[in-house]
């Protein structure tokens, strides 16, 4: 069985190669094996943002949230899900969120 990691990089590669459908079965596959992967749920919210999937997208980049509630890169995918949808409010009530997680981050760090 193929690592996290190299499941993750197959990804990718269909990602950069603008291959979305193939890295949107990759991500799957990825999250199918390590459903607490969170870079899997990111990636398969970009390269359905990428589709025009805004729906799909928005849903996978909830379920990064679900696994992380502290990252704040998932709320910043997730504010520009919701800005591609036009869903403004959402978007700017995301982005705040992620960057609140970034100010307590550094605070904790310091």
């Amino acid at each position: 069985m193929l690592t996290e990691a190299e499941l993750y990089d197959a990804a990718l590669t269909h990602f950069a190669e603008n291959n979305l459908e193939a890295a949107v079965d990759a991500f799957k596959e990825l999250i199918d094996i390590y459903p607490d992967y969170i870079e899997g749920f990111l990636g398969l919210g970009h390269a359905y943002e990428r589709l025009s999937l805004y729906d799909e997208a928005i849903e996978a980049v909830q379920k990064a949230i679900e696994i992380n509630p502290k990252d704040p890169l998932a709320y910043t995918s997730l504010s520009m899900c919701y800005q591609r949808k036009g869903m403004i409010q959402e978007a700017e009530d995301a982005m705040a969120k992620s960057q609140q997680l970034q100010i307590e981050a550094s605070n904790s760090s310091t």
